[in-house]
């Protein structure tokens, strides 16, 4: 149960995405995750920007039509209103576009399960989070990498003073995949993140870069 809401009859809870269509990373990485432990079923949708990729991806995910939405506005508007409506709504959309989407939910009364960065300015994730306990709505980010066994181990290692006082810390996180021109390929995932306005001015350091 969310929120006092029931679970659906399957025993899940229901969830829907935006973003994750054709091309999409982080959205079939999400579906995945969040199958594991069979708590929760996609019945929602809005894929993508172009409305014929979001339906083909509707289709795939075994979304039926009346679910499949050409825009977010149209997702939290019309899902807020059923009586069967998703309990969370994950957000799989380049950087700029999670504050907008984030709080159009809330306003929904929906709670948000959002891929990092939250947003791209500070004042903008004040104001969800404000939003979020104002109603009273679970609000997570994708962080993924403070769950992952070796950060674990190390700040249990630290909390047991196994290695004395921590003075400096280094860490890099890798990623040659960019290091030719993707972008000018038609890649999608290289296009709108070698764009600063997609990206945020924090660029990979939002994205990837948060992970270390």
């Amino acid at each position: 149960m969310i929120e006092g809401k029931e679970v659906s009859s399957a025993g899940q809870l229901r969830y829907g995405m935006v973003g994750g269509g054709e091309g999409s990373f982080i959205g079939d990485v999400h579906r995945k995750a969040i199958a594991m432990d069979g708590l929760a079923q996609l019945v929602a949708g809005c894929f993508s920007i172009d409305y014929e990729d979001t339906i083909r991806t509707a289709k795939k995910l075994g979304v039926t039509d009346d679910r499949v939405y050409k825009d977010y506005e149209e997702m939290a508007e019309r899902e807020s209103s059923r009586e069967d409506c998703i309990d969370f709504v994950s957000i799989c959309t380049p950087n700029v576009t999670h504050y907008p989407i984030a709080k159009r939910f809330l306003e929904a009364n929906i709670n948000v399960v959002c891929e990092k960065p939250l947003t791209v300015d500070e004042s903008e994730a004040e104001e969800l989070s404000r939003l979020a306990q104002e109603k009273k709505l679970l609000f997570a980010v994708a962080y993924a990498y403070s769950g992952n066994a070796m950060v674990k181990h190390a700040r249990e290692m630290i909390q047991r003073g196994e290695i004395g006082e921590i003075r400096v810390v280094m860490g890099e996180y890798a990623q040659d995949w960019l290091a030719t021109r993707l972008e000018d390929t038609g890649n999608m995932q290289a296009s709108w993140r070698t764009d600063p306005s997609q990206t945020g001015k924090s660029n990979c350091v939002g994205d990837i870069g948060s992970h270390i």
